[in-house]
């Protein structure tokens, strides 16, 4: 099982990074593209400004007016600097200096521009250029530092990167935030769903989001029809019972004055069979299906009534945690605590012990009877399989299947032994809260 919250929110996590990183790569090489296209423009001036300060002299060497070119090209390695190649004659800047300027690899298109290295860590964006001035061709290179720059904007960058991830974690907060409160609706919407589980509400009665209504209105749907089924089939079964019971008085009267006076076998286990489901409808009370199990309202009702069944046998109840009531369906614990103290009152003697206490999160169930117990075999056999030992010889067993079939539905244990008491011990431990 996984989380839906847990999987949005890593999901979202990981798009956030993804998308700042990649933010963050398209800002860095675009402020770079930036800075470069900033730096090739002063370069493409300063190198029209050479262009107009380069002449001829009266010998027919060429020189560059100095106060025509920045102040930056005569400070020594300045981090600007210019290379002039006019026939053999070549004239740089003062701020080269001894350094030679680096020539361009390969051919480049004129006007262009490279990359190259320059003294110490420095990296020099250079602008190269072919004009023709008095009939002689004059190649120009300028050229600037942009290591400075370039250092700049890392430590912008880093700022940026900075900047990215804490609006990242803010905003991944806030969508956690708005996560927790959206899928608060589902707890409770778990606890509306509960309450009508144990029919406290009929409805769930929230406010939802349209997008949870569909599915809440097909669970209230699901809810109805399987709580009417289930009291129409214990309704009709009750009434099916009622129903046989006088015909089948009046086929074994008729019987008995036909014959020599006892009912055969299988008139009787039918009998049987009716009594069993009458005296379910019985402990069952109310038709409606459903509820938290309430111990001190619904077990003295059921007590009555299987001490009306059985007038002759005492039945004990023992609460020692004083439990008032428990997160378990009413059907379902009536069912199974009345077939258990149905049968240990059926073979008892005298009397039946009944006590429920409850831990943290288990519920633990025993009752005794004293009557004549059972076999080990068949003891063993129950242990084995769960069956009813009462379809095929007389004994313990009566609606042990059923109670089987409850405690195997919430997962629990159904345990067998000797009573103190000389008959059967039957011990049910359930877990809450399943």
């Amino acid at each position: 099982m996984y989380s839906l919250k847990k999987r949005i929110t890593r999901n979202l996590i990981i798009n956030m990074v993804l998308v700042m990183s990649g933010l963050s790569v398209i800002i860095y090489f675009g402020m770079q593209q930036i800075l470069q296209d900033y730096v090739l423009t002063r370069l493409q001036d300063d190198s029209e400004s050479l262009i107009s300060a380069v002449s001829q002299d009266s010998n027919l060497d060429w020189n560059v007016n100095p106060s025509q070119m920045s102040k930056f090209y005569n400070r020594v390695k300045s981090g600007h600097y210019y290379h002039l190649a006019v026939d053999s004659q070549t004239i740089s800047s003062r701020s080269l200096f001894d350094v030679t300027m680096p020539e361009p690899v390969g051919n480049l298109s004129n006007p262009g521009y490279y990359l190259a290295d320059g003294p110490g860590q420095e990296i020099w964006l250079i602008w190269y250029q072919q004009v023709s001035k008095n009939n002689q061709l004059i190649s120009i290179r300028v050229a600037e530092d942009i290591t400075p720059l370039r250092r700049q904007l890392l430590q912008y960058t880093i700022y940026v990167v900075i900047l990215m991830a804490i609006t990242t974690t803010m905003l991944i907060y806030l969508q956690r935030r708005t996560l927790q409160h959206s899928f608060a609706v589902f707890e409770m919407l778990r606890q509306n769903i509960t309450s009508i589980r144990h029919k406290e509400t009929e409805k769930i009665g929230i406010s939802l989001p349209g997008e949870v209504i569909p599915l809440v209105n097909e669970i209230e749907i699901l809810v109805d029809q399987l709580r009417n089924r289930i009291s129409r089939n214990r309704h009709a079964i009750g009434n099916l019972a009622h129903e046989l019971k006088r015909p089948l008085q009046l086929l074994s009267l008729q019987l008995e004055n036909d014959g020599d006076g006892e009912p055969s076998r299988p008139l009787q286990d039918i009998r049987a069979i009716i009594e069993r489901e009458l005296r379910r409808a019985k402990i069952s009370g109310s038709q409606n299906a459903g509820g938290k199990f309430d111990v001190n309202e619904e077990l003295p009702f059921l007590i009555e009534v299987l001490s009306n069944i059985y007038p002759l046998v005492k039945i004990n109840f023992e609460n020692p945690g004083s439990i008032s009531s428990l997160d378990l369906d009413r059907d379902d614990m009536l069912e199974l605590i009345g077939n258990l103290l149905d049968n240990g009152c059926k073979y008892a003697s005298q009397t039946v012990d009944l006590q429920i206490s409850c831990s943290t999160n288990r519920v633990k169930i025993i009752v005794d009877d004293d009557g004549k117990g059972i076999k080990e075999s068949e003891m063993a056999e129950i242990k084995l399989r769960g069956v009813r030992l009462d379809e095929s010889k007389q004994g313990h067993g009566l609606g042990l299947d059923i109670c089987w079939d409850i405690v195997n539905s919430y997962h629990g244990s159904l345990s067998f032994s000797a009573s103190p008491k000389g008959g059967l011990r039957v011990v049910i431990e359930l877990p809450l809260n399943t």
